[in-house]
């Protein structure tokens, strides 16, 4: 069934109530809503039935329909009219939806949405816990009116958001429930706006427990939109934004004194963010059947000591602006009542500029401070992105045919001066500490070696500092929902992708899902529905990593790296370095596109009749996974390929096995409260790190590095809900929680001479030599001798994480109220509800808003470094479910008009 409005424009999220017999009378046999497409599929016995169609803003509709016993396929497509003010109903509408597509999307919309944080990092992250922050190998994708890559839009600029929706559908890169797809609004044919105002202050916080003293700071965010209609044919949406972020980084390192005595340094150093942001979006009808929409978008971004935090002092700051361009058309055409095409084109222009403070030589003391200047230094991204997206879909009864290609294009012109200050590394405070006082002394290189000084290593970079790259990808697909039977379908699909720029180009992806409705009895719904499937999909090979292989390639741009200097401090000169060989970047000759083999089945039954419980299981195996090597790193005090050049190579060899079991539920009670909320655990092993740019421990024995990843939390869940309560009050929560995460735990130390400092000490079976460092723990060495255990990677617990956020509010209503028609004869008012009066016009609403609200301390992941005086110490606070460092509970005031 297609429901659409006069113009033939499909409507998502009407509500269809579907009634036994020949008449609208008592309660629904089913109460569903059309999906993204305006479409929803129905398994009803044979029988007489009556369908109820409505939207906001539109009149109900009655159709009669009668199922016989023939199975087969029955299409229909029902036309809305346009209700008397149906600007003001479609715009004021904030019915509770939170729906289920089959047991799986998520789709938040109404109250729901407004459940949600009104700052938009916050917004964001919440987004982000309900798929469980990518720890299924994919980080969550993001998708702005079905494009990739684009700029997070604004709340108030969001019509609705659907999560975790079908994971084996060809049409989807990566799993559906690894995307998070973001609907924005369209105009409306009468002017509407609003107005949002929100501030914190350093009054109103509790304080960083990892700040001892720090300046004031205050964050303001400022919203407003505009919208209406431009003619009979068009409408338009105009918004913009200010965020002023004046916040504080937490410094905690140790650092040397005028005497060379080890100090404890704790400082917070201002780095505020400043964002303004402009959005038009202009919606015409060019005919019945064809939609005509696009949206344009600019955003400015300026960050002042950017990278600045826990061991990394003030001196490696870095000032960064960023500006990016979003034009973005689409186009749809309904031919007759089966066909549907869309065309749709993005073009994402991002210019990013930063300036180091310093450009001293950087100083690493592993574990103790990051020192002089940035290592990143100055540089200049200029990246033009381009996408285009053709979809067919065609409704052949029994088969719902869809089909399509996307093309994306990406130019990137780069130039960094990163490394050209020169960086010196020290592998424990003790070491840096025994340089010093020795040079101060007139001490010899060699007897500040003999006494346990001198840095591990010296890098440095030169040559030119421009490259260029041109890379695209293609990915095209085929499926049919093939409706076997009444309550049966099988969704078989392929998607093919390819990419240009890296060895290889032929990457199919086959898809089968399928959905089974269990009834238990004739004309009643189903008592669970089964949905699952089989799938293999592609990571695509990021555009930088191209970049990288370009420019450090040993001629364009050449780094060098020196084991165990004695020039500290003094800086070697580039003309100095040409005997040397270069380290270099390649991509490997036999890479392969890193994939994830997937299955799973989702369960879903109806809850209390007035909701949805889901249960899903997933097995995924990553394949190909890309990590870095050294291929010509010292093998037993030799390397391979000869010589003493490092070479750095982008390889796919990695591999690893998930297993994860969660579930989704909601409830609504009427028009007084709902909630929703999810429970997942998982079961991961893998050795390809945190991806295309990590290092394992040895070169030569990946599979060392196999085990549970960082940050994985094994148990996750969060509860969101709303209510109102007397008084015109309303409120919402949301709780996020995890059980502890995992962190490496290294020596400090380049131990086998790959120039990489994640080397990992072994179980200590001699606790009387001098590298043992005794741990809560365990007892380890740091200097792993023949016969001992390397420990496992990420063998540190790490914290649990607890967090809520609540938010209290009241509106007031101004201006004549609008006359409300009489409802449509065959509109049924469902039992014991109270009919509600039209809102005014003008709509005032003031609350609070409480982060981390019961001031629970949530610690960020401990420093894994033996050498360090913190270790196994968290020196900051995890920030999953907060927008700031500076504070450990924020409060907020929000003040939002509409008219």
């Amino acid at each position: 069934m297609l429901i659409t409005d006069p113009s033939g424009a499909a409507i998502a999220g009407a509500p269809v109530r579907i009634f036994a017999g020949s008449d609208a009378n008592g309660v629904p046999l089913q109460d569903v809503k059309t999906d993204s497409t305006g479409r929803v599929r129905l398994a009803l016995p044979a029988g007489s039935y009556v369908l109820l169609a409505d939207a906001p803003g539109f009149n109900t509709i009655q159709k009669s329909l009668v199922v016989d016993d023939t199975a087969l396929p029955i299409t229909l497509t029902l036309k809305l009219s346009v209700a008397v003010n149906a600007e003001q109903v479609a715009v004021q509408s904030d019915d509770a939806q939170l729906d289920s597509d089959g047991g799986l999307a998520v789709v938040l919309k109404g109250k729901t949405l407004d459940t949600l944080s009104d700052n938009p990092s916050t917004f964001q992250q919440q987004l982000q816990a309900m798929v469980g922050s990518g720890e299924d190998g994919q980080q969550p994708q993001f998708r702005i009116d079905g494009f990739s890559g684009g700029r997070f839009p604004p709340k108030a600029s969001i019509r609705e958001v659907r999560i975790n929706q079908n994971g084996y559908s060809a049409q989807f890169d990566q799993r559906g429930n690894s995307i998070i797809d973001i609907f924005t609004k369209p105009g409306t044919d009468k002017l509407h706006g609003f107005l949002l105002v929100t501030g914190n202050a350093d009054v109103f916080n509790a304080r960083n427990p990892y700040i001892t003293a720090q300046p004031p700071y205050h964050s303001t965010y400022i919203d407003g939109n505009l919208n209406g209609p431009l003619g009979k044919k068009t409408s338009f949406f105009v918004g913009g934004n200010r965020v002023d972020m004046e916040n504080n980084a937490a410094v905690n390192a140790v650092v040397l004194d005028s005497s060379f005595n080890s100090a404890p340094l704790s400082q917070a150093i201002p780095n505020p963010q400043i964002t303004n942001s402009l959005n038009v979006r202009i919606d015409r009808n060019l005919s019945t059947n064809n939609t005509f929409t696009v949206r344009y978008e600019f955003a400015d971004t300026s960050q002042t000591n950017s990278g600045v935090g826990q061991l990394v002092l003030a001196s490696q700051g870095v000032d960064a602006n960023t500006k990016t361009n979003t034009l973005q058309v689409g186009n749809t055409t309904i031919v007759g009542s089966h066909v549907v095409f869309e065309s749709r084109f993005q073009y994402l222009r991002t210019r990013l500029r930063q300036n180091a403070i310093s450009s001293a030589p950087t100083l690493i003391v592993q574990g103790a401070f990051n020192g002089g200047g940035s290592p990143s230094q100055v540089s200049e991204d200029k990246q033009d992105n381009y996408e285009l997206q053709e979809y067919l879909s065609v409704d052949r009864g029994k088969h719902f045919l869809r089909a399509g290609a996307r093309y994306r294009l990406i130019r990137d012109r780069n130039s960094s001066t990163a490394g050209y200050n020169g960086a010196y590394i020290f592998s424990s405070l003790a070491a840096y500490q025994t340089t010093v006082r020795g040079q101060a002394t007139g001490q010899t290189p060699a007897q500040i070696r003999a006494a346990g000084g001198g840095a591990s290593q010296f890098n440095i970079t030169a040559g030119t500092a421009s490259a260029a790259i041109l890379t695209g990808d293609l990915g095209l697909y085929v499926e049919d929902e093939w409706k076997v039977t009444r309550n049966f379908s099988l969704i078989p699909g392929l998607r093919f992708e390819t990419q240009s720029g890296i060895p290889d180009h032929i990457d199919p992806a086959p898809r089968l899902g399928f959905s089974w409705a269990v009834t238990s009895a004739k004309r009643k719904s189903p008592y669970v529905s089964l949905r699952g499937g089989v799938g293999i999909f592609y990571d695509r090979f990021a555009a930088g990593n191209i970049l990288t292989a370009a420019r450090q390639n040993g001629v364009t741009q050449r780094s060098y790296y020196f084991a165990n200097p004695d020039s500290y401090p003094n800086i070697l000169s580039p003309s100095a370095l040409a005997a040397t060989q270069p380290t270099v970047y390649r991509i490997s000759p036999t890479l392969r596109n890193e994939y994830y083999v997937s299955e799973g089945i989702t369960a879903s039954r109806p809850l209390f009749g007035h909701g949805n419980l889901s249960l899903t299981y997933n097995h995924i195996q990553g394949v190909h996974l890309l990590l870095s090597r050294n291929v010509n790193a010292p093998l037993n005090g030799v390397r391979p390929l000869g010589g003493t050049q490092n070479i750095y190579q982008f390889s796919s060899e990695g591999n690893s096995t998930i297993n994860s079991l969660w579930t989704n539920y909601y409830v609504q009670f009427g028009n007084r409260a709902g909630l929703f909320g999810s429970y997942s655990l998982r079961f991961q092993q893998s050795n390809a790190g945190s991806g295309a740019s990590s290092f394992p421990s040895n070169s030569y024995n990946i599979r060392a590095d196999y085990g549970r990843p960082a940050q994985l939390a094994r148990n996750r869940g969060y509860i969101g809900g709303w209510f109102n309560i007397p008084f015109g009050i309303s409120g919402s929560m949301f709780l996020s929680a995890h059980s502890s995460t995992r962190f490496n735990i290294t020596t400090g130390a380049d131990n086998n001479g790959d120039s990489i400092y994640n080397d990992r000490p072994s179980f200590a079976t001699d606790l009387t030599r001098a590298s043992v460092v005794r741990t809560a723990y365990g007892n380890f060495d740091t200097a792993p001798i023949a016969g001992q255990q390397i420990i496992p990677i990420n063998y540190g617990h790490g914290y649990n994480f607890f967090s809520l956020q609540t938010q209290f509010g009241k509106g007031f209503g101004f201006g004549k109220r609008p006359v409300t028609p009489p409802p449509p004869a065959a509109a049924v008012p469902k039992a014991n509800t109270k009919e509600e009066k039209p809102e005014r016009p003008y709509q005032l609403f003031l609350s609070v808003e409480a982060q981390n609200v019961l001031n629970h301390v949530n610690p960020g992941t401990p420093i894994g470094q033996l050498t360090s005086p913190y270790f196994g110490r968290s020196l900051t606070l995890n920030t999953e479910q907060g927008n700031s460092t500076a504070a450990n509970r924020q409060i907020s005031v929000f003040m939002n008009f509409r008219f």
